[in-house]
């Protein structure tokens, strides 16, 4: 199962993350020369390089229209592109030099302009210290909250989950424990305010995370309490999940969940490339 596990990562990673990384012909003649030769092929060549980096088309389309904005960036004609570049920095290397930030706060604002509701989550970090909140909206995932949330509490988080393969669950490293009052074994689809079983190909990856909850995998009563200190105190039992599977709605507001104390890395572990 472990080796079934790992080769179908490592082949989620080649065929769904990697196309993150490539460079089109065009975005890449594009980025041959500071401007474009139009306004409107500078628009729609920022518009390609925003998407390549990871970006939703729609996020990307509203990043580009705050950018043009005279009250705010005011980026003129033809030089939108330039634009973009300079603020994905070395993003070869995860450098990021403002992008990531910039797309946060859009996409914050198309979300309450869209009605989203705010959710808070309370983090339980595996070493007992004092359990933090993060903010987020609902539809995000929690590995969306720790990549790209802006409060201190995403900051924080960002720290102990380290959301090696961008969220296409190629791996586990956003894996946390869900306290068992916010689950119902029948639930499949986490609908509603609790969550429920791990999908197949989510328990494929649960089976290499660092010290699983190998009860919850298998939908069985839960038995066997946390690493978090905190909650295990409170003996409070939990279920695995992965961070990036765990969608966030208004009902789920004030979310528990405890950290492991650990991660295992597929890509560290077993050779990979976590840069494809």
């Amino acid at each position: 199962a472990m080796l079934h596990a790992v080769r179908r990562a490592r082949g989620s990673l080649a065929s769904r993350a990697a196309p993150r990384r490539q460079q089109p012909v065009a975005a890449g003649a594009a980025r041959a020369a500071p401007y474009a030769s139009s306004a409107s092929d500078d628009e729609a060549s920022a518009l390609a390089f925003i998407v390549e980096r990871g970006y939703e088309p729609r996020l990307a389309s509203a990043v580009i229209a705050t950018l043009k904005d005279p009250s705010g960036w005011g980026a003129r004609d033809g030089e939108l592109l330039k634009t973009a570049e300079q603020l994905a920095g070395a993003w070869e290397i995860g450098a990021d030099a403002g992008l990531g930030a910039l797309a946060a706060a859009v996409e914050r604002e198309m979300a309450e302009t869209a009605g989203k509701a705010p959710v808070s989550v309370v983090i339980y970090p595996a070493s007992g210290e004092r359990p933090f909140t993060v903010s987020a909206l609902e539809g995000q995932t929690l590995r969306d909250v720790c990549e790209s949330g802006v409060d201190g509490g995403a900051r924080i988080l960002r720290e102990y989950l380290e959301c090696a393969c961008s969220g296409v669950m190629a791996c586990s490293t956003c894996h946390v424990y869900v306290r068992e009052d916010w689950f119902d074994p029948a639930n499949a689809g986490d609908s509603g305010g609790k969550l429920g079983p791990a999908s197949e190909e989510e328990q494929d990856m649960l089976d290499l995370a660092f010290e699983p909850n190998e009860r919850s995998r298998r939908g069985l009563p839960g038995l066997w309490s946390c690493w978090g200190v905190a909650v295990t105190r409170r003996g409070a039992d939990c279920r695995s999940r992965l961070g990036c599977q765990i969608v966030l709605s208004r009902e789920k507001d004030g979310l528990e969940v405890s950290l492991p104390p650990g991660a295992h890395n597929l890509f560290d572990e077993f050779g990979g490339d976590r840069d494809l």
